[in-house]
């Protein structure tokens, strides 16, 4: 008789362990399935974040689906939108990129790649995250040279650090040859997209397409002389011109003198006379500034970007928040008219993120499986209590207490075996994700998966939002057994053999 009574009395204890456990793991599968789907949008989305923005904001009027068409940045719009948010600016052109000479080969490879010109290296912090050799160049005012590429474009290519790389590009319909330097190297583990991508100054890009006019100067100086000539020469598709010499005298000729003797200072303003409509360049100036010391004789040009400062491939936007693009997307929509095209990140790259989206699809489906598990575990558990002190649940009845009160006992009880399940099942996943993060024992096939590590990250909002709803699934469904208890018979509790 004591055996079956120590029996009786041991009869649940091994199964409200095993439903504690199963919530626990439920608890620590829900987690981890959040922080990796998390993990994995936050780096693809950082990586792709390299090549393109939030927002990006380009013409309509594209020539070619990989280059860029001509964007005035003194477009009400753009100055208003600009003056707002701060915008970067860009450029994307196709070029070839010709193979380092190597004695294992008798003819050199050549690579395509879409550059794309940036306005300052440094400000881009997702690319800087991925370089693994060399250093991003100083954007100065005169051109930079330098070019960074992939790492799978250089092992393709045979090309090293500081390498000269000979870059030929489309300008007019002929081909034009940049010699440059490899200044950095990057890799990002989305291969598809690194070997399409290189990064060179924007300033590159525009002198080679020829945005904007270009001024500049030819002097003629004899110390003997008291007068110093100065000639003018401009660079234009139409070749018609105006030169303002100063003091709002618009003359047409292209050469003047004036005195050695006394200092002088002479701001030169050219404007386009005929303008061409592909190139809106209407009453946009190139400015040289010539500086002259009589004490010395030295004469001093201080040259300006030229006014293809007024112009760029697009303009992009940088978010804090990266579920503000739409909203931000339609406002700059209303603002900017049917002249511009203005995509977000995701519609960049459609392919990834609908990946991505897929990811999350899933994760949904094994949420609700493991929150229907821990539900019938807790459940189950609370129904064993309940047969096993069906005798105690008759005495205390017998003695009057009410059927509420006796719901609550249950409902509590159930409430504290839930709670250590949720408890163990979240130091759990936080020990896993820890380990992972800092060791990376978990590794992925890079080719498929866009990266070689499992991402897990922990997002506290979104874990803490998902504990909340599955204890209170939980909490709803242990009400059932409760009401159960409540239902037993006084004597026919009291008279059980259980």
């Amino acid at each position: 008789m004591l055996k079956k009574e120590k029996h009786s009395k041991n009869f649940s204890r091994p199964i409200v362990l095993i439903s504690i456990l199963g919530v626990a793991l439920g608890v620590c599968v829900i987690v981890l399935t959040i922080s990796i789907a998390t993990g994995f949008q936050n780096q693809v989305k950082n990586k792709l974040l390299s090549f393109g923005s939030h927002i990006q904001i380009e013409s309509m009027f594209q020539s070619n689906n990989n280059e860029t068409s001509p964007i005035n940045l003194l477009n009400d719009s753009i100055l208003s939108i600009d003056n707002e948010y701060g915008l970067e600016k860009y450029a994307y052109k196709s070029a070839i990129i010709q193979l380092k000479k190597s004695s294992k080969k008798e003819n050199n490879e050549v690579e395509g790649v879409l550059f794309k010109g940036l306005e300052n290296f440094q400000n881009n912090r997702f690319l800087n995250k991925y370089i693994t050799t060399g250093t991003l160049p100083k954007i100065i005012n005169i051109t930079s040279d330098t070019i960074v590429l992939s790492r799978n474009t250089c092992k393709k290519l045979n090309i090293n650090l500081h390498d000269k790389v000979s870059t030929f590009f489309i300008s007019n319909g002929k081909p034009r040859q940049r010699n440059m330097i490899l200044g950095a190297i990057y890799e990002t583990g989305l291969d598809k997209v690194d070997s399409k991508f290189g990064f060179v100054d924007i300033k590159l890009l525009k002198k080679i397409n020829n945005w904007g006019l270009t001024l500049s100067t030819t002097k003629e100086f004899n110390a003997d002389s008291s007068f110093l000539s100065i000639s003018v020469n401009n660079i234009s598709k139409n070749g018609s011109f105006l030169f303002d010499w100063g003091n709002n005298s618009i003359v047409t000729n292209n050469k003047f003198q004036f005195s050695t003797k006394k200092d002088t200072s002479i701001e030169l303003i050219t404007y386009e006379v005929n303008n061409s409509k592909d190139q809106n360049l209407i009453n946009i100036p190139d400015t040289l500034t010539i500086i002259y010391t009589s004490k010395d004789k030295e004469i001093h040009f201080k040259n300006t970007e030229g006014s293809g400062k007024y112009f760029c491939g697009g303009i992009e936007l940088y978010l804090e928040n990266f579920d503000d693009r739409n909203q931000i997307k339609s406002e700059f929509k209303k603002k900017l008219g049917p002249e511009f095209k203005v995509t977000t990140i995701d519609e960049q790259y459609q392919e990834i993120f609908s990946w991505l989206n897929l990811i999350y699809q899933n994760v949904y489906i094994i949420l609700i499986l493991m929150i229907v598990v821990a539900v019938v575990n807790m459940s189950s558990a609370l129904l064993v209590l309940i047969v096993e002190k069906t005798k105690m649940i008759g005495i205390l009845k017998a003695l009057g207490i009410k059927n509420f009160s006796l719901r609550r006992i249950f409902i509590y009880h159930g409430g504290m075996l839930l709670s250590v399940g949720f408890l163990i099942g979240n130091l759990l996943a936080i020990l896993i994700i820890t380990i992972q993060n800092q060791f990376e024992l978990l590794e992925l096939p890079q080719e498929n998966y866009y990266l070689d590590k499992v991402p897990m990250a922990y997002p506290i909002f979104s874990i803490a939002s998902i504990n909340l709803i599955s204890f209170l699934f939980c909490f709803i469904a242990m009400i059932l057994p409760s009401i159960i208890s409540s239902k037993i018979s006084p004597v026919k509790a009291i008279n059980s053999e259980i």
